[in-house]
């Protein structure tokens, strides 16, 4: 494992569930609705885990907030 590996931030993966009550209040979605080529570009560099499909807004207490790349479960049936 090369050092850079092990400095990459783990994306959190939420289930289905979540993920589409996030979406409902626009608090996430899919990555064709964000506007910022770039950031999209970085997150595939500093989150190597992500999927690359979805993004959800982290609101914060002491911050403004923040968007972040998540992963989404996939659905059991």
């Amino acid at each position: 494992m090369s050092p850079l590996a092990t400095l990459a931030t783990p994306v959190d993966t939420v289930t289905r569930h979540k993920y589409e009550r996030l979406q409902y209040t626009g608090s996430a979605g899919v990555i064709a609705s964000l506007e910022d080529p770039r950031l999209v570009g970085r997150w595939h560099t500093d989150f190597p885990d992500w999927h690359g499909e979805h993004w959800a807004f982290e609101a914060g207490t002491a911050s403004p907030g923040r968007l972040r790349p998540i992963n989404v479960a996939v659905r059991q049936s």
